[in-house]
């Protein structure tokens, strides 16, 4: 775990980042080179060469501390396939990817039914229409009202008053 100490979360978090990729320099790395990266949420993902010639994705997973500091970031590193880590590598970067192995293949193609799956539901959140009947995964139902936010949508049970509007979580719906 290494800490960064700029001013803001949003600069700490940059530099952070290139502080990071400035580490994969020859000397500094142990013959592995960077290749290429992407940082996605708060997700540094890059595409490294081994020194045996193959390349892999490593993430770098960044957060400011829960409690103290803002503006100081902590870091974990896993390499792909690591079990429980982010499945959100840009494709650009999965396609430069030669690590050898099962667990990195399952892993890159994990990794791709997880962004095809969120696209799908996306696409059939968008296509909702007001009054539509929605199913929660705990088997009630819920009266779709209007998107909120990525995460909300409002919605009322179909006991409820037309005038009653809750907030619920997509990830509750069955989709």
């Amino acid at each position: 775990m290494a800490w960064d100490d700029s001013g803001t979360p949003k600069v700490a978090r940059q530099t952070l980042v290139d502080r990071l990729l400035a580490g994969y320099t020859p000397s500094d790395s142990h013959g592995i080179s960077l290749v290429d990266h992407a940082v996605v949420g708060n997700v540094l993902y890059t595409v490294l060469e081994h020194p045996h010639g193959h390349t892999f994705i490593r993430q770098h997973l960044m957060q400011a501390p829960k409690n103290g500091d803002p503006s100081r970031w902590e870091y974990h590193i896993r390499d792909e396939g690591t079990p429980d880590i982010p499945l959100q590598c840009p494709e650009e970067l999965l396609e430069q990817s030669t690590a050898p192995g099962e667990i990195a293949a399952q892993w890159r193609a994990d990794t791709r039914a997880a962004r095809d799956a969120a696209a799908a539901r996306k696409r059939k959140i968008k296509k909702l229409k007001k009054g539509e009947l929605l199913t929660a995964l705990d088997g009630s139902q819920v009266i779709f009202v209007r998107a909120f936010t990525a995460s909300l949508f409002i919605g009322r049970a179909p006991e409820d008053g037309e005038d009653d509007e809750y907030e619920y979580h997509w990830q509750d719906i069955a989709l």
